[in-house]
């Protein structure tokens, strides 16, 4: 019999997968609750060239970057202190970017992406909706998994791309205390928490706001927003709030009055000259109110059972990491699975936990910078305090591009590719990666890169910090943060 993966979730990180099994002529079957492999949801998501690269790979970035329309965006800034920064470049961030990778920085809807992935897919046949999982049992030889529907699945192991509430994890985690007691924690559950709030949503344009591609920052007291431009004249948008830190069970789940609410008593908020935060929530499409859950699961897999994308590492959204991070553990995974093949036809349990073992000391220490990194910005950006006015007043304006370019590039080159797939040649350049240029394993080095565009300048701010950088006098202080 031949070697069988059953995918659990159609999302980034499983279809991506499954793209990169199909290649391959490895054997698999995806399983995805939904009525339709691309429901949209109201979500958009970041894509940076470490994550395009992938997608160039396996033949789905040009469509994509199609997709994705005018992704040039022209940045507007509100600073706490109600200044408003939006002087015209020569050229956006993401033309110098994509001048230096040869992929930009852009956004797109989580369906759109989808769809892309799933219209790559020849053997559509092999992707299954209205497929919801509900039992995972680890055999000797293999996997069952069983869906609500009384269908059952056989294969050799099974892939959890079912996101941050994976029901393929809560079943790893009981195969494991069954087989093996003690090697998860009892309490594992209770470790995802969220100290912030979040109304995601794509609106209309509003008539007030200008036509061309557009990037909004707008920082408060206690909270801040970020906007772009998306394809169809509409606009993509983050609403970030603090709230107490909860984890676990305690975790809030909003109502949709509790979401209309909050949007009204901000709805005056100034996101840029022409345009207040009420007149894009009254042209609002999908919205939805979030808890914003971070967490590094410490173990990944369980004999022929393993977790990839939110089920094992959920960052926050600043990060622009959650989809990237996805795609780049589905190429760690098919990379492993790929190599134990050739050398174990067979692919024997301890084949499988040699693949196992080798996504996660591959993508750990990159998924614990990216978490780290986003609560690091999260911090530094919503409380309106001396060391926020000079992170954004200051260290923004007159270092950040050229910091975050730097970063952008090291974080392209050190991540994963597909292995034994050409690397894609764009105007003549292959983009270094992480099998030609090493990754440095210090949890210090701030590789994630944020949506916001500031997550590396948090990292400035906080190794400022470390190194025991003082602060600069009061009258000048004043002077870069002004008053409010």
């Amino acid at each position: 019999m031949t070697f069988k993966v059953i995918i659990v979730g159609g999302s980034v990180s499983g279809l991506s997968l499954a793209n990169m099994l199909e290649q391959a002529n490895i054997d698999y079957v995806l399983l995805e609750a939904h009525a339709q492999i691309a429901p949209q949801l109201g979500a958009s998501m970041g894509l940076l060239p470490g994550g395009l690269r992938i997608l160039d790979q396996i033949g789905c970035y040009d469509r994509v970057r199609e997709m994705a329309g005018d992704c040039y965006y022209l940045p507007s800034m509100r600073l706490f202190n109600g200044k408003i920064l939006d002087t015209p470049k020569p050229k956006s961030f993401s033309e110098l970017l994509e001048a230096k990778t040869r992929y930009p920085q852009l956004f797109i809807d989580r369906q759109m992406l989808l769809q892309a992935l799933h219209e790559n897919i020849k053997s559509k046949d092999k992707i299954l909706a209205c497929k919801r999982v509900v039992r995972v049992d680890t055999k000797e030889n293999g996997v069952e998994v069983q869906t609500d529907d009384g269908s059952t699945y056989t294969g050799d192991i099974v892939v959890g791309a079912d996101g941050v509430h994976s029901v393929v994890r809560k079943e790893m985690w009981r195969n494991g205390q069954e087989l093996q007691p003690g090697v998860f924690q009892p309490d594992e559950g209770k470790a995802l928490s969220a100290d912030s709030k979040c109304i995601f949503g794509i609106s209309k344009r509003p008539p007030s706001l200008a036509k061309s591609a557009i990037q909004i920052n707008a920082f408060f007291d206690g909270r801040n927003y970020m906007m772009l431009s998306a394809p169809g004249d509409r606009l993509y948008w983050f609403l970030f709030q603090d709230m107490d830190k909860k984890s676990g069970s305690d975790l809030p789940r909003f109502t949709k009055q509790q979401e209309t609410e909050l949007a009204g008593a901000l709805s005056s908020d100034q996101m840029c000259r022409t345009t207040t935060f009420g007149e894009i929530y009254e042209n609002r499409l999908h919205t939805a109110l979030v808890s914003i859950e971070e967490h590094i699961f410490p173990r990944w897999h369980f004999q022929r059972i393993i977790t990839i994308g939110d089920a094992a590492h959920k960052v926050h959204p600043n990060t622009a990491q959650g989809g990237n991070g996805a795609i780049e553990t589905s190429a760690v995974l098919f990379n492993s699975i790929k190599k134990q093949l050739e050398q174990d036809p067979n692919m024997s349990s301890e084949s499988i936990e040699t693949a196992f073992a080798e996504v996660h000391s591959n993508r750990i220490v990159r998924a614990e910078n990216a978490l780290k990194q986003g609560r690091g910005t999260s911090a530094l950006s919503t409380k309106d305090t001396i060391a926020a006015r000079i992170f954004v007043h200051f260290v923004m304006p007159w270092f950040g591009d050229r910091l975050i370019m730097w970063l952008s590039i090291k974080h392209a080159e050190t991540g994963p590719v597909v292995e034994g797939k050409p690397l894609p040649v764009r105007h003549g350049v292959t983009l270094p990666h992480s099998g030609t240029v090493k990754e440095p394993s210090s949890g210090k080095t701030p590789w994630a890169l944020g949506a916001f565009g500031i997550t590396a300048v948090a990292a400035f701010v906080i190794y400022a910090r470390s190194q025991g950088w003082t602060a600069p006098p009061l009258a000048l202080l004043k002077g870069l943060i002004g008053g409010p």
